[in-house]
């Protein structure tokens, strides 16, 4: 049987193949690899809702000039619709290295290139999913860059995300809450991304791999108790696109079943495995 992966998207590929023409008509930065992370690589997009999530490698950080061209080029590829293409632009050595926290380089979210700001995707994740699920475009297999993916500095990451992103994120979202008439509706996207949101970084702290919103709720309903399964199951249906609005008292539900997970996260820890990569 073969292990090879089916062909991209239609879309995507007409994307991805624009998003290189202009690379060399607009006078992007030579890149030395292209490489699809996030729901492309994961199994798991959605067509127009997910985007296309990238990472370009440089051989140096990217000049004034290049900034220049990259923001050109993301500001066209957004004028002519279908999904955004959002990634970051990194040197190519810097992945022989743990990811600096807050490094400052060239990232694109919805479609808009931004500079001059820390990007919070540059994290253990990012050097774990380009290292083991990423889908290359073009370049070196990721098994050949050196990529310094480090299982305690992903478990810690992780552990942080917890802390510091989703349990001030509860607190938030209850606080809204509270000025809710009983019979008002939260949007379910919100349910979705927070309840899958954690459920994935649980599965990560277990397998130590990076896996889609959906299949870390579903590793979750298999290790929750009863009383907080249907929060999970509510939130798959959102991310099917087969539930759009929830109660006050749904969204209080999902919110507990985030805190649950989030207590019970230190223990979970992933086996030492040595890295791998799929066949490309």
């Amino acid at each position: 049987m073969s292990s090879r992966r089916p062909p991209l998207r239609v879309d995507v590929a007409r994307t991805v193949d624009r998003f290189l023409g202009l690379m060399a008509s607009e006078g992007g930065p030579r890149l030395r690899g292209l490489y699809l992370v996030g729901s492309v690589a994961l199994g798991d997009f959605r067509p127009g809702r997910s985007d296309i999530d990238f990472v370009a490698l440089l051989d140096a950080p990217a000049s004034a000039e290049a900034t220049d061209a990259l923001a050109r080029i993301h500001a066209i590829l957004a004028q002519a619709g279908g999904p955004s293409l959002d990634g970051v632009y990194l040197p190519i050595d810097a992945l022989r290295r743990t990811p600096e926290t807050g490094a400052v380089l060239p990232f694109s979210v919805e479609g808009r290139l931004r500079t001059g700001e820390p990007c919070r995707e540059v994290n253990p994740v990012l050097w774990r999913c380009l290292a083991r699920s990423s889908r290359p475009i073009l370049g070196a297999t990721p098994a050949a860059l050196g990529i310094a993916d480090d299982d305690a500095a992903l478990h810690a990451h992780a552990l942080t995300e917890l802390d510091t992103t989703w349990r001030p994120w509860i607190a938030r979202c209850e606080a809204a809450l509270a000025g809710q008439a009983p019979d008002a509706e939260s949007d379910a996207a919100d349910l979705e991304r927070g309840v899958l949101g954690v459920s994935r970084i649980l599965c990560t702290l277990a397998t130590g791999r990076i896996v889609s919103k959906r299949e870390g709720g579903r590793f979750v309903l298999e290790r929750l108790p009863e009383e907080h399964q249907q929060a999970v199951w509510d939130a798959l249906d959102a991310r099917d696109g087969a539930l759009e609005r929830v109660s006050p008292a749904e969204m209080r539900v999902g919110l507990d079943t985030m805190r649950f997970l989030i207590d019970g996260a230190g223990g979970y820890q992933a086996p030492d495995t040595a890295p791998t990569s799929p066949d490309r």
